[in-house]
């Protein structure tokens, strides 16, 4: 617990949010200390016309100021960002069961030969659903193109909002009702359908995990009606159709029966209700959550990315449609805030000490100055008494050299660090750096490649403060997993990078 607060004090987890970006609408929420903190900015129609950026300039001001609701804009903002689900695919698929360490080699192999969309624009990740009756390990693919994700990265990146993870309405509404949902029997799948926003979003939930979702913005579905006002009849109709499809597409795929159905209120839930039972005769229910009762439904899906904002980095293994260098740019944040903050800290302790000396100084002046005017209107003063006074005087100007002396012999460290990541880039990555008192160094490592090791051994040649840089062949062994060991040893000729 003790080395816990003091982890958070040197480099503290900042709070993390969900903020969903739809047409219409900006929305943020974030859980502090059990409460939920909620800011939302109205966006004009066609700043976001079905998911798609239209006005860059506008939607940053937008951006900005959420922004300002929550925080001053100088102060980074860390979010799981929601983007419109017009342009995400998904995908539930069964995988043979495989050993831990090779999952996410099997899923991803996966995912590439199943894309929708081009592999090589798009960004995919997966998650675990779980293991099926056939012994299989069944996981949900998402695919999004990379441009798209990359334009809201970018965007919430110019109003100072750093952006975790990347997902879609789908997956945080399942969240919420696999967390918040009353009286639901999580062993069944259940039907979902939520009227957004942005059009409406049909999706199959089981054991709190999405398994399968159909979202048709409105704009679209005003198309297929010729441009006319959309009608709650239209609506309906749409459901009742759509609703078929997939009940079916279930029953085929996993051999069971849906026969329940959780309805996101709307406004016209009676009609929808009324609708799917005639139709259907399933059991339709209107979704309650235990948590923040008092909520607009509108708000599920950003509760459902603030819920997942709560987990650690570490344990969060859910779908993100980001590049791998979001996850490296979180590491490098992290890693610049824990030098800031030590820095403060160091600053912090010297200005303190210095001023310690500083008014020890006045007060040792002021004092010696009353010993003299004594001295001077009395010849009583013991010499004995002037010499002790003497004595401590060099002892504490002693005790001032030898702090400023320490001070010259602390050798600073996190230059090197930062040089050794800077060299190793992305395709190389250091396990063990060991450096002895005559700044001899052995470092190992492991790269995607021989290529990616011999480019780094090269770039540590070019390195001025290096020299001896040695590495043997006998040094560079090939993993089973394609990747290769190295290690490579130096001589350290200065520390001032």
């Amino acid at each position: 617990m003790i080395l816990d607060n003091l982890k958070n004090f040197f480099n503290p987890v900042p709070s993390i949010g969900g903020l969903e970006i739809s047409d219409l609408i900006l929305r943020f929420a974030r859980i502090e200390n059990g409460k939920l903190k909620q800011a939302s900015v109205q966006l004009p129609p066609g700043l976001i016309t079905d998911g798609k950026i239209q006005d860059r300039a506008k939607v940053i001001v937008g951006l900005k100021a959420l922004h300002q609701q929550i925080a001053s804009l100088n102060k980074p903002i860390h979010v799981i960002a929601i983007i419109p689900s017009d342009g995400v695919y998904t995908q539930a698929l069964a995988m043979p069961l495989v050993a831990e360490k090779n999952v996410r080699e099997t899923a991803e192999l996966n995912l590439r030969m199943i894309s929708p969309i081009d592999i090589k624009s798009s960004y995919y990740s997966y998650q675990i659903l779980g293991e099926n009756q056939q012994g299989q390990m069944e996981i949900l693919g998402a695919f999004a193109n990379s441009a798209g994700v990359e334009e809201v990265i970018n965007l919430l990146k110019e109003a100072n909002f750093f952006t975790i993870a990347v997902e879609f309405s789908s997956l945080s509404l399942a969240r919420i009702i696999k967390e918040y949902a009353a009286g639901l029997k999580p062993e069944i799948p259940y039907l979902v359908i939520n009227l957004s926003s942005d059009g409406p979003d049909l999706m199959i939930v089981k054991n709190g995990n999405l398994y399968f979702n159909l979202f048709k913005s409105w704009a679209s579905l005003q198309k297929e009606i010729s441009g006319r006002k959309l009608t709650s009849q239209d609506v309906q109709d749409f459901l009742i159709s759509h609703v078929k499809q997939i009940l079916n597409f279930y029953s085929s795929r996993w051999g069971a029966s849906v026969t329940e159905v959780l309805l996101i209120n709307t406004p016209i839930s009676k009609e929808i209700i009324q609708a799917v039972k005639v139709s259907f005769g399933l059991n339709v229910q209107i979704l309650t959550i235990m948590k923040f009762g008092q909520l607009s439904p509108l708000w599920y899906g950003v509760l459902g990315a603030a819920l997942r904002g709560q987990l650690p980095r570490s344990k969060d293994r859910l779908i993100t449609l980001t590049a791998v260098g979001v996850e490296e740019e979180y590491f490098r944040e992290s890693t610049l805030r824990f030098i800031k903050k030590w820095r403060n800290f160091i600053a912090g302790t010297f200005i303190f000490v210095a001023l310690v000396f500083t008014v020890a100084n006045f007060i040792l002046i002021r004092y010696s100055k009353v010993v003299s005017q004594d001295l001077t209107e009395s010849n009583s003063v013991p010499l004995q008494d002037i010499a002790d006074l003497q004595t401590k005087v060099r002892l504490f100007n002693r005790d001032v050299d030898l702090v400023a002396k320490i001070q010259e012999e602390t050798i600073p460290w996190s230059p090197l660090w930062v040089k050794l990541r800077t060299l190793a880039a992305e395709k190389v990555t250091l396990e063990r750096v060991y450096v002895d008192p005559s700044l001899n160094v052995s470092l190992s490592g492991r790269a995607v490649n021989d290529t990616a090791v011999i480019t780094f051994k090269n770039k540590m040649i070019e390195e001025p403060n290096f020299k001896d840089v040695v590495l043997p062949l006998s040094n560079i062994k090939a993993n089973t997993d394609g990747t290769v060991s190295f290690i490579l040893n130096l001589k350290i000729t200065s520390l001032k990078f």
